[in-house]
């Protein structure tokens, strides 16, 4: 289980950090309110922040005609490091930057490999030809996500090659949990009580989060690839593991590409040309993703039931690449829930590359969860060296 510190038993400096980054520019007299520590705390833990060059002040960012002397508003400091992300997919690696803020700067993909070896030195490859187009910005950390129980590649073997690669230490989690929490701190609403993350792309899974008074328990990963897809119609394929009619051979990335070849769509560049086809009218495309849609909400309706959440956050390209078919999810759900037909479904608040941004997240952790003690370890002027010559 993971917990995101992200209550009263944090550190000032996390709490105070945490806090502007899920709000944005904050000012003194905020945050004291948000987070409810003293104003002198505040002040202190500010200062620290700042001066560490993670938070900035911004003075143009002052309201107009307000009473007395406000305080100069803060915001996270993006401008001056970065984070490397490593998403190992079954069939890409994508490989980002992102900044403190969880923003995703630069990214690039490459066939995974199948040997961790050549895959630790493909990924050190790519993020120091990505490194060199942000030439003024210092490394502060490394995260590895991955789908770990569909991967022929060891998470903590992995983890350890690339630290040797990279030169610097690599925090590792689960791909879907990683998601989870960077979709919780993309937030500026609390979520009370449980909450159903449902991940689907070329894998399919869940994990189950829930408020505490610490911060976010993330739980451990529930496997769906082989759930049995019932509601499917046509042949079904074999699936890798040996038998026909597991979910993955229905909804995954690679499933739907083989039914777009098989309706004689043109798919060079994979499942985004099916999403590109059906965005621009073919209806062909249009079928396929609604039929995946009404495959993964009986999932959805299946799961929910089982686990009772108070909502459910969908999550992953499969969900997200083309809203339309979230109706066919939508319909499926209400159509095969037996307890949860008015459960609030909703897409995630992550944009862009979800895999990227859950993999810089992962590197953000220790940032936030000891920002001092991070900044003290990097004791760096403006300019990084490639992963490959920073020491530890």
């Amino acid at each position: 289980m993971i917990v995101l510190p992200l209550g009263r038993f944090g550190s000032p400096h996390s709490r105070v950090l945490t806090q502007v980054r899920r709000t944005g520019p904050t000012t003194r007299e905020e945050l004291a309110r948000l987070t409810g520590l003293s104003a002198s705390t505040v002040a202190r833990t500010l200062g620290a922040l700042v001066d560490a060059g993670l938070l900035v002040e911004r003075p143009d960012l002052l309201h107009e005609r307000v009473p007395g002397r406000p305080s100069i508003p803060v915001a996270v400091d993006t401008r001056s490091h970065v984070t490397l992300g490593i998403h190992v997919g079954r069939r890409l690696t994508t490989l980002a930057l992102g900044d403190l803020g969880g923003r995703v700067l630069r990214r690039t993909t490459v066939t995974t490999p199948d040997d961790a070896h050549e895959l630790a030195v493909t990924a050190n490859r790519a993020l120091t030809a990505l490194l060199a187009e942000e030439p003024e910005r210092v490394v502060v950390g490394a995260g590895l996500v991955g789908p770990w129980g569909d991967l022929s590649h060891g998470e903590e073997h992995l983890a350890r090659l690339l630290e040797n690669a990279l030169g610097l230490e690599v925090s590792s989690w689960e791909m879907i949990p990683a998601l989870a929490a960077a979709e919780y701190l993309a937030r500026d609403d609390e979520l009370p009580g449980s909450t159903l993350y449902l991940y689907a792309r070329d894998t399919v899974g869940y994990v189950m989060a829930n408020q505490v008074q610490a911060g976010m328990e993330i739980s451990r990963v529930g496997r769906l690839g082989h759930f049995p897809a019932r509601s499917a119609d046509g042949p079904r394929p074999p699936c890798r593991c040996g038998r026909s009619g597991c979910l993955e051979t229905v909804v995954s990335s690679d499933s739907v590409v083989r039914a777009a070849r098989a309706e004689g769509l043109p798919v060079e560049a994979g499942v985004r040309d099916v999403t590109r086809a059906a965005v621009l009218g073919d209806d062909r495309a249009h079928r396929l993703l609604a039929a995946r849609g009404e495959a993964l909400g009986e999932v959805v309706a299946v799961v929910a039931d089982m686990v009772h959440p108070d909502r459910v956050v969908l999550c992953g390209q499969a969900f997200t690449d083309y809203p339309p078919a979230l109706d066919a999810v939508r319909r499926s759900f209400l159509h095969h829930t037996a307890t949860s037909a008015r459960l609030p479904l909703s897409t995630t608040r992550v944009v862009g590359d979800v895999q990227a941004v859950a993999a810089c997240d992962v590197a953000l952790r220790t940032v936030y969860d000891d920002p001092l003690a991070t900044a003290a370890e990097l004791d760096l002027p403006a300019l990084p060296t490639p992963p490959h010559r920073r020491s530890r």
